[in-house]
Formats: C-alpha cells, structure tokens, sequence
C-alpha cells in the first residue's frame, strides 16, 4: 500500500525574510534565570541530558539590544563538546539549536502525556531501525491514544477520528491523513496471510503526520500557556 497524503505537496519558496535574530521571539522555552537552558541539552553521544560544564561563550549584539549566545558545553558523563546557539525574545522565551544533535531518539517533550510519548518514542525508534511495520503500528497507537486525550469517542478509531473532526477539534486535512494512518495501521494490527509489507516511504509519512498531530495538539497550546504566562510576569 502506498500513502499518498494531501497538502504534501513542493511548494514555491514564498519570499519571505527571516533572521536568526528572531529566535526566541514568540516561540521556544521558558528561561528560568535568563541564562541558558541546559536541561534542555542533551549529548548526542551519550544521551545524558542537562549535565555539562560550560567550556566557553560568544556572543553578539545588534543595534536593538538582542544578544545571541555561541555556548560550548563539555558533559560530564563521556567529557564530548556540544555547540549551542541560542537567544531570548522579549518574552523571555528561548530558542534553542544544538550542533550536534542526538542521532537516536531517547525522549518526548515533558509536556506530552507519558503513553503518547511512549508510544511515539517506539515509533521512533522503529523508523531508526528500518522497522517499517512496527513504526507504522506504533504510530497509528500514537495517533488513537492522542484522539482519547482529547475526548474521542466512538467503538474504533474510525469512529473516533469523525468524532474530533465533526466537533472542529481536527483540520479536514489532519482528518483525512489520519484515516490514512488508520488505514495504514490496520494492516499491521491485524495482519492477514500474505499481506503486503509496509514501505520505508509510508511509514515514514504516517510518523510525520503523528509529529504534526502532536505539535497542533500538545506542542501549540504548551507554547502559548508559556507565553501568555511570561506577559502576566
């Protein structure tokens, strides 16, 4: 079976102007104390998050004001350098980027519920391993558990997919690929002699479509309750 997805298609580049002194503004993470976020490092050799000592500092300044950070830290587990670009918006928001980055996926984001993450983390994990039916299960899991957490109802994932979408809860487009990854889905969990195997290429398209359902559900709201909360400070 192949998976073809709406709205996946090129688009034209738009002419658009974006600087990297805009990071941190209207999107990242919360500072605590204005100073880097280490907590949200973590060694791509090791996977050990959050625990390094800072090996030296750049930084930049532009005629409003905006500092951006050049960090090198050193982690104390297997004593690897990590390069951290980073910078705070008005809103005391941070935007983040490490170089360089972790290979294999080790976590989900402290803000998603556990068994989404879970299961999001094994789907993960799969498509590293070119496991293609196990990642595509595993996603269509991600997918149904989400829709619960949202107050689906219904006696299948059909059901409870039309039911997010007839309340609003779910763009027609994000409704019409998760039926794609239902679809998908059902031929794993509940295979049938002869079956066809899943593809590289659609398992991982229904894990992306379970990336952007997360990130419209999950990421979206944490972002804008972090937000609104640093313009009450």
């Amino acid at each position: 079976m192949t998976v073809s997805f709406v709205g996946t298609k090129k688009q034209e580049p738009k002419d658009v102007t974006m600087s990297w002194w805009e990071i941190g503004e209207g999107s990242g993470y919360s500072s605590y104390n204005g100073d880097l976020r280490a907590d949200l490092v973590e060694c791509a050799f090791c996977g050990e998050s959050g625990k390094f000592q800072f090996e030296g500092r750049l930084t930049r300044k532009n005629a409003a004001g905006k500092v951006l950070h050049y960090d090198t830290l050193k982690c104390e587990q297997c004593g690897n350098l990590t390069s951290v670009f980073w910078g705070q918006g008005d809103s005391g928001l941070q935007g983040i980027h490490q170089v360089p980055w972790p290979r294999k996926t080790t976590k989900w984001p402290r803000h998603w519920p556990d068994d989404v993450g879970r299961y999001w983390l094994q789907a993960r994990r799969s498509l590293e391993a070119s496991n293609w039916d196990a990642a595509a299960l595993m996603a269509r899991s991600a997918v149904q558990l989400t829709l619960r957490h949202q107050g689906a109802v219904g006696k299948n994932l059909y059901d409870e997919i039309n039911d997010l979408g007839s309340k609003g809860l779910l763009p027609p487009v994000m409704l019409e690929w998760a039926h794609e990854v239902r679809v998908l889905g059902n031929d794993n969990a509940h295979p049938t002699p002869g079956s066809t195997a899943t593809t590289a290429q659609d398992a991982s398209a229904v894990v992306e479509y379970l990336g952007m359902l997360l990130k419209v559900v999950f990421d979206l709201p944490h972002q804008i309750t972090e937000h609104r909360g640093k313009d009450r400070a």
